[in-house]
């Protein structure tokens, strides 16, 4: 079977929405502050929509049209007084659960690199969940290490 890997569009978002909402729920079990909205799924949608095309895009891997995995980026620039200026922030990355290991992945996430690399940004960087052990093994194989460890406090 082949699988495709392409820039998402608007029309994927609903269909890209059922796989985030796995992702945002994994992330509410392990963290309170991750507690999502009764609307969040819909609320996400609206957000990708209003964010794509303006320094956001998603890829996904599709296969016979269902979307079976995404990773999702966006451009910032930072202050002027650091020497790495322009990062990629990468702002989501699943796989459907049965097809992990298979390097999909690997796959969306060197295409993210790619993209990112291209629009002449020198960093990739992202957030991942303490808790997460498997996919801080996936992206420290990919070359990612901490850089910060983040704190928050809830008031």
């Amino acid at each position: 079977m082949s699988i495709e890997i392409r820039e998402a569009n608007k029309s994927d978002l609903v269909k890209m929405s059922k796989l985030w909402s796995q992702l945002a729920e994994m992330h509410q079990e392990i963290m309170e502050e991750y507690t999502l909205a009764d609307n969040a799924r819909q609320e996400w949608v609206k957000f990708m929509e209003d964010s794509i095309d303006n320094n956001l895009v998603s890829f996904i891997a599709e296969e016979r049209g269902e979307i079976i995995g995404f990773v999702s980026v966006s451009l910032r620039k930072r202050a002027p007084i650091f020497k790495f200026k322009k990062i990629g922030a990468i702002m989501d990355l699943i796989i459907k659960e049965e097809r992990r290991e298979e390097g999909i992945g690997t796959s969306l996430v060197l295409q993210a690199e790619s993209w990112i690399r291209e629009r002449g940004f020198d960093l990739a960087v992202l957030t991942v969940a303490p808790e997460n052990k498997g996919a801080i093994k996936f992206w420290e194989n990919l070359g990612y290490k901490t850089y910060l460890h983040k704190k928050l406090k809830r008031l």
